[in-house]
């Protein structure tokens, strides 16, 4: 299928006067935040947009993936979300990094491909932050082959709680909704990232889809990320990134080899990521607690897992 030809057809124009190789050698080691839907991946991503060095397109990636209609799913019947290394054929390699080339803005908004050769960096240190990206680490790899990624994680409770909030304001309001045709789904739509085996979900209840969610999310990312050698990933938790953003946006910076500054770091607690609904609140997940209690030993295997990667990270 080809793709659309607008963002594609600009990126291609502002582009022109760089080598493939050269936009390769530009964008030769991104940075890419993967984590389950709900689990702070804004507020993570947004406080390291901060940092002078890190490279952004300012937003979540659904724009580029937007412009490529075999990119949508999986196959075209839906069976998921996933991308595999078969979706990122030649030309959809090019024409991504051309792309994610042209969107590039430093922290002050001032595009990269408007500097002068001469003060552009051989190598820039971009940071690339979708959900979806969760299910799609062979694409990414194939794209990016020597990427990087940090995993992002929350508790399974907070987190679940979350996505079923969102899931309720997305049916009602069409925000967070990602899927409106899904042959056979029971509900008027689909929100977030849609796993494999989604379909096993037709008649449950919106805390098990979030709890399958979390769990799906988190299983592929971590089967992915186990293949990859250690210095090519690294593991925050939510907890963490909320309780102290200093230390987490430094030992992130340490990682992707950019300069920390606590100098620009907010005062006191960090602001509200742009998709928050309602304000964070450790008891927040007790309004579904009966139903997510049900379900948490079904998640202990993830969790266990979880906890042994964090821990081989920081070995």
């Amino acid at each position: 299928m080809s793709p659309t030809e607008s963002l594609i057809k600009a990126s291609l124009a502002a582009t022109r006067h760089f080598s493939p190789e050269d936009i390769r050698a530009l964008l030769e080691q991104p940075t890419i935040i993967v984590s389950a839907p709900r689990s702070g991946s804004n507020l993570l991503f947004e406080l390291m947009s901060k940092v002078e060095g890190i490279w952004t397109i300012g937003r979540e990636s659904h724009v580029i993936y937007n412009e490529f209609p075999h990119l949508r799913a999986e196959n075209a019947k839906l069976d998921s979300g996933s991308l595999r290394e078969a979706h990122a054929d030649r030309d959809t390699r090019r024409l991504l990094r051309s792309i994610f080339l042209y969107l590039l803005r430093d922290k002050h908004g001032r595009p990269l491909i408007m500097l002068p050769s001469a003060e552009r960096p051989a190598t820039v240190k971009m940071l690339e932050k979708t959900p979806r990206n969760a299910l799609n680490i062979p694409f990414l790899l194939k794209v990016f082959p020597n990427a990087k990624f940090i995993l992002l994680h929350r508790e399974p409770r907070a987190n679940v709680a979350s996505l079923v909030e969102a899931w309720k304001v997305g049916l009602q309001s069409g925000r967070f909704v990602t899927f409106l045709d899904l042959p056979g789904w029971d509900r008027a739509a689909w929100c977030f990232l849609l796993p494999p085996g989604w379909r096993s979900m037709i008649g449950k209840s919106l805390v098990e889809i979030a709890a399958f969610q979390w769990s799906a999310s988190n299983s592929i990312i971590l089967d992915q990320l186990a293949t990859l050698p250690p210095e090519r990933w690294t593991a925050v938790s939510y907890r963490s990134l909320v309780s102290d953003p200093s230390g987490v946006r430094a030992r992130m910076c340490r990682f992707v080899n950019a300069e920390s500054r606590s100098d620009v770091m907010p005062i006191g607690a960090l602001p509200l990521s742009r998709t928050t609904l309602s304000p964070p609140h450790p008891d927040k997940w007790k309004k579904y607690e009966l139903e997510i209690t049900a379900l948490l030993p079904s998640l202990d295997n993830v969790s266990r897992r979880i906890t042994e990667m964090c821990e081989l990270s920081s070995s």
